[in-house]
């Protein structure tokens, strides 16, 4: 909730967000994070500071030639990582036309004009999920956390890029 907080900080152009449920974490003492008094209820809340990434990658279901992307999954994240970002980079599952975003436009999670580059990646979230696409690839992720000399390489191996 913290990491989302200073996305959500940095998208709304304000320097910090309050979060109140970071109390009895080592987190505030490590990140240095300040308390402020909350007015509404007199409560000692954390103020979380704004991140402003230079760059978001996020890759989404669809997207448009014009550079529109679309997300079925959660946006919990994307949308303020893509919001908050000073330049935003898209891979995605499927390109399609325009008039396809068009009949649901509400599902658009980044317009086009938010996008600097993208890129159609088939099977792009692997080995994690691209919902309602495929599902999470536990053995896979399994195998790379395996602790040996090649177990990266291996990993790479079996990626689906590596496969075309």
């Amino acid at each position: 909730m913290t990491l989302v907080a200073g996305l959500r900080a940095a998208s709304y152009g304000i320097p910090s967000q309050p979060v109140a449920g970071v109390f009895g974490s080592e987190l505030a003492r490590v990140n240095n994070w300040k308390t402020i008094v909350d007015p509404y209820t007199g409560k000692e809340v954390y103020a979380i500071p704004a991140i402003r990434p230079d760059i978001a990658v996020i890759h989404v279901n669809e997207i448009d030639e014009l550079g529109n992307a679309r997300l079925y999954g959660t946006p919990f994240w994307d949308h303020p990582l893509t919001r908050a970002a000073k330049r935003v980079l898209i891979t995605a599952e499927k390109l399609v036309t325009t008039d396809r975003l068009r009949e649901q436009p509400e599902l658009t999670l980044v317009p086009g004009f938010m996008v600097e580059a993208a890129a159609v990646v088939p099977k792009g979230a692997w080995p994690g999920s691209m919902h309602p696409y495929y599902e999470i690839d536990y053995p896979a992720v399994e195998r790379y956390l395996n602790d040996s000399d090649d177990a990266l390489a291996a990993h790479l191996a079996e990626a689906p890029e590596a496969r075309r």
